[in-house]
């Protein structure tokens, strides 16, 4: 037994709300809990010292005060009743003595106290309407509660409006100097001010008040804020993806100004609504690994949640993180799991710097391809430079041309249509007294290179290559729908490479090289210079030549080993005068999993074969027009949706964009931070994220994501 009946105790552990009546009549009608507390506070003053004792006294100079026997500590009796708030006075207890007076008299003043007192005095008035007074008091509390979270959240969709505009905008957030003090403190900081200074007034009085706890704008905000637009972006897409009966994936790579390498997964499909969209599913760092096992758990765990042994009916990739040593490999694993996943050329990749890529894995070819890309960059940062060529070049043509150039074919044909004209045009460079150091030591190192007889070599190789797979890549683009014509061009050039493999063909490429430069018999052997005979010469280079000349058709067999399967995607105006069976009964040997009634299928193609009005419409646009009647040609629409979906069949009229550029571009321009990859979804789905803004309540998803990470200084939940 407790010697003392503590009746602060009892209702802490058990709410005054939760009392009978009769405990609640005894305890209104008795005296309040008033002990002794056991106090001894000593405090020094210059050279005297005080001692501060308990006083009994204020317990009747202040009527509301009341005391724990066991907790020694003061309490707000109505503060302890009514109050739904937990605060020093009604649940935690006060205990500073040393300053007792002035935080009685401050509690005492402030307005959650008043409302308390005054609930407390309805209570004392009329015992029968003591739970009416609670219940009235937590309502207006949760009233004033939720005006606050009101102004909250309207101030926050201020700091997400300015990521949104800086994402779209692929703008930096932060400033060199980002203090009061400066004259610009960063994007960021700067567009919330202005946002701030013209919303409504009571907006701006809000903001001035949570100013000191929550301003919005720091980097850890900033992040936060991106990372739940983020979120709301990737649920949307997942739901969208799972909803849609197939879908193709797309990686591609590049490197960022950190130099890691950065690989990009983008997903392909035709949405509930009919639209055929792409969207990036992320950045993703396979600098340490790019064999065909690391690649394949990486696409594998984007897409375990998209059902994809079933789904996956499409897949390419390009880039140095899955060259052609790789390629084959990847492609088999990913086929392993889903049989239906097709692999295929994307055509928003061009062809030659597809087999540049490939042929990366031969030092001596990827100096080359880094001397050549480094040309139109040379005339580019320079107008000085650019008149030198267009003086001696420029009357066949303008040499302002060579700073649009994105292809090495391109470059290579100009080279090698150029040679004497341009090695003029880097020794006038060199003897122009006014040339800047950088002009003349580039310049320089062109020359030398103009000079090698290696350089000049891979020039006619390279230049005679990509003459022809230039032609392959034009019929890829323009008759991506005719696969036989496609199959047939593709084989024409595998042939032609494969011709121009042998003794001959090398000599002659060997002696056309020789007649723009001189052999040069010298060569490093490490860090030795060794002398070698013609022979030895024709030998190393012979070594050379077939190496390239094994990799380029060996990536071209890769990329279109299962153009075989796609003869479903031929344009369907050819097959009005004879329905396609081969072409159905390929659709049915990879695709029977898809498409459960063929024999449907086949009578919904007869008849939109029949029809002049689809005749001459190629797959998108007859999708298009299928849409509202999806439901009367069910099998057919499906079919529609497949060829679109897979990306071998994308053409400049089906896109208006690339996604795969968009990737790169921004890749290259935006700082090498964490946030890379929100960053650059926020930049490339920004029509996703505007369309999401007025069909969702968006900002309200975006808030609520936000209230729920920890340490948040501001209310953003409203209380029921």
């Amino acid at each position: 037994m407790f010697p003392v009946y503590d009746t602060v105790c009892v209702m802490l552990e058990k709410s005054f709300s939760q009392w009978s009546n009769d405990d609640k009549k005894d305890f209104l009608n008795s005296e309040k809990p008033s002990p002794i507390l056991n106090v001894n506070k000593t405090a020094k003053v210059k050279d005297k010292v005080y001692i501060r004792n308990f006083k009994k006294s204020w317990y009747s100079e202040f009527a509301w005060l009341c005391g724990s026997y066991y907790l020694n500590k003061l309490f707000c009796v109505p503060c302890l009743i009514v109050s739904v708030k937990a605060t020093v006075w009604s649940k935690y207890g006060f205990n500073d003595f040393g300053n007792v007076t002035r935080a009685l008299r401050k509690h005492e003043g402030s307005s959650d106290h008043m409302r308390c007192a005054l609930g407390f005095s309805k209570l004392k008035k009329n015992l029968t309407t003591i739970e009416d007074a609670l219940r009235e008091n937590s309502r207006l509390y949760i009233k004033q509660f939720n005006e606050n979270v009101q102004l909250n959240r309207r101030f926050m969709e201020l700091p997400i409006r300015a990521v949104l505009f800086l994402g779209k905008q692929e703008l930096a957030f932060r400033g060199h100097n980002e203090e009061t003090t400066s004259i610009n403190r960063g994007n960021f900081k700067e567009l919330l001010e202005a946002f701030v200074s013209i919303s409504p007034v009571d907006i701006q009085e809000h903001y001035k008040k949570i100013a000191s706890i929550f301003a919005g704008n720091s980097k850890t905000i900033q992040n936060e804020i991106i990372d739940c637009i983020v979120k709301c972006i990737d649920e949307y897409v997942e739901n969208e993806i799972k909803e849609c009966s197939f879908f193709s994936i797309q990686v591609d790579d590049s490197t960022d100004i950190a130099h890691k390498s950065q690989c990009s997964i983008i997903i392909r499909y035709v949405n509930l609504e009919g639209k055929l969209v792409e969207r990036f599913l992320g950045f993703h760092d396979v600098s340490c690994s790019r064999t065909s096992e690391a690649l394949f758990n990486l696409v594998t765990r984007c897409l375990q949640n998209f059902d994809y042994k079933t789904k996956l009916v499409g897949q390419c990739f390009d880039g140095a993180s899955v060259m052609s040593g790789q390629l084959n490999g990847l492609q088999a694993k990913i086929k392993e799991q889903a049989p239906q996943a097709v692999f295929v050329h994307c055509l928003a990749h061009r062809m030659n710097l597809v087999l540049q890529q490939s042929c990366n894995s031969i030092t001596k070819c990827r100096i080359f391809f880094a001397t050549i890309s480094g040309l139109p960059p040379f005339f580019h940062h320079s107008p000085k430079r650019t008149n030198v060529a267009d003086s001696i070049i420029g009357r066949r043509i303008p040499v302002s041309v060579i700073t649009r150039w994105t292809s090495n074919s391109k470059v290579i044909s100009f080279i090698n249509k150029e040679w004497d004209s341009l090695k003029q045009v880097f020794t006038e460079i060199i003897n122009d007294l006014t040339s800047d150091q950088a002009s003349v030591r580039q310049s320089d190192g062109f020359l030398n290179k103009f000079h090698d007889f290696e350089f000049v070599l891979l020039v006619v190789v390279f230049n005679e290559i990509f003459g022809m797979t230039d032609i392959l890549f034009d019929t890829l683009q323009k008759k991506s729908f005719d696969i036989n014509l496609c199959i047939k061009q593709i084989k024409s050039v595998q042939t032609q490479l494969n011709k121009k493999r042998n003794e001959e063909t090398f000599k002659n490429i060997f002696e056309l090289a020789a007649s723009k430069t001189s052999v040069q018999t010298e060569h490093r052997d490490g860090r030795t210079r060794v002398t070698l005979s013609r022979d030895q010469i024709i030998e190393r280079y012979r070594v050379l030549y077939f190496e390239i000349l094994d990799t380029i058709p060996l990536q071209i067999t890769t990329r279109f080993q299962d153009m075989e399967k796609l003869h479903f995607t031929s344009k369907f105006k050819t097959y009005s005068e004879k329905f396609p069976t081969e072409a159905l009964s390929n659709l049915k040997e990879f695709y029977s999993n898809t498409f459960t009634d063929f024999q449907r299928l086949k009578n919904e193609l007869q008849l939109i074969y029949s029809d002049d009005q689809y005749q001459n419409m190629e797959p998108r646009l007859l999708k298009e027009s299928l849409f509202e009647n999806r439901s009367i040609f069910k099998e057919a629409y499906k079919l529609l949706c497949l060829i679109l979906t897979i990306p071998s069949t994308s053409v400049s009229t089906e896109r208006s964009f690339s996604c795969l550029k968009r990737i790169k571009s921004y890749l290259r321009s935006t700082m090498s931070e964490d946030r890379l990859t929100n960053l650059a979804k926020i930049s490339i789905e920004k029509e996703l994220l505007n369309e999401l803004i007025v069909s969702q309540p968006f900002y309200d998803d975006v808030i609520n994501k936000f209230a729920n990470l920890k340490d948040r200084r501001i209310a953003l939940i409203y209380k029921q």
